[in-house]
């Protein structure tokens, strides 16, 4: 597929979420298997405006005040990030804010239980199960652990390559975001530039060492999975719930 193509396709691919897309963004999300230069996606690009979208930065710094809460009151959180229509920089008005937690590994169902219970206490807008969507809520609806970062076959699709590449990290530790996106890089297959770019910025070599398992976490993370998971059965409808992953939405939502 030629360049002109790979562009075409992209915009029209956002243009669907209704996104209109810019410049910069068409590189951050170029739909191809090919990898093509800086300078003939420059070349291609110059008739594409950089236009804004008013409602991204007020619902980005709600997020990232959020975050640095997050960040102080629970150390088993390694990853905060911002995923569907914020992420892609063109949310509207009354979107909510899509967010993905990475956790320490057997401590994801005790992490989402805390902060449950924070959220409560602290009266923050979330969305809750079977709720429309509404402005400005938070949605916690994609879960993982260190040690389980990929992605389920069935979500390795051009959608989520997209999401994927467009992810907002507000809290990082460990580089585990950079890890993240060097474990699901099925996302080549729909994403080939962008996701080459985005690992040439991460600057330095990959490891793949695995967070040492303590038995007694494992037992822990199994004891606060089971009560949680049979509340939420019933209500189940295609989402993959398990140990060490959580998607609560079917599909990243763009």
């Amino acid at each position: 597929m030629g360049l002109k193509k790979a562009i075409k396709d992209t915009v029209e691919y956002a243009a669907n979420f209704g996104s209109y897309i810019n410049k910069n963004e068409i590189k951050e999300r170029l739909i191809s298997q090919k990898i093509f230069s800086k300078k003939e996606i420059n070349k291609l690009l110059k008739q594409y405006k950089n236009k804004k979208n008013k409602w991204y930065k007020q619902k980005f710094n709600r997020a990232m005040v959020l975050a640095k809460q997050i960040e102080n009151d629970f150390k088993d959180i390694l990853f905060l990030g911002i995923s569907g229509s914020v992420a892609s920089g063109h949310p509207k008005k009354n979107d909510d804010i899509d967010l993905l937690i990475i956790t320490k590994t057997n401590k994801l169902w005790k992490t989402r239980l805390g902060l449950r219970w924070w959220i409560f206490k602290k009266r923050l807008p979330h969305r809750k199960y079977n709720q429309k969507e509404r402005k400005n809520e938070f949605c916690f609806n994609l879960w993982l652990e260190s040690n389980y970062l990929l992605l389920p076959k069935n979500r390795h699709n051009l959608k989520n390559s997209v999401d994927l590449m467009l992810l907002k990290p507000l809290i990082n530790k460990g580089r585990i975001y950079e890890k993240f996106i060097l474990t699901n890089d099925w996302a080549k297959k729909w994403v080939a530039t962008p996701y080459k770019n985005k690992m040439s910025n991460f600057q330095f070599l990959m490891s793949n060492e695995k967070q040492r398992i303590n038995k007694l976490d494992k037992i822990t993370n199994y004891l606060y999975f089971w009560p949680q998971y049979w509340y939420m059965k019933r209500k189940i409808k295609g989402e993959t719930i398990g140990l060490h992953q959580a998607f609560f939405l079917r599909q990243m939502v763009k």
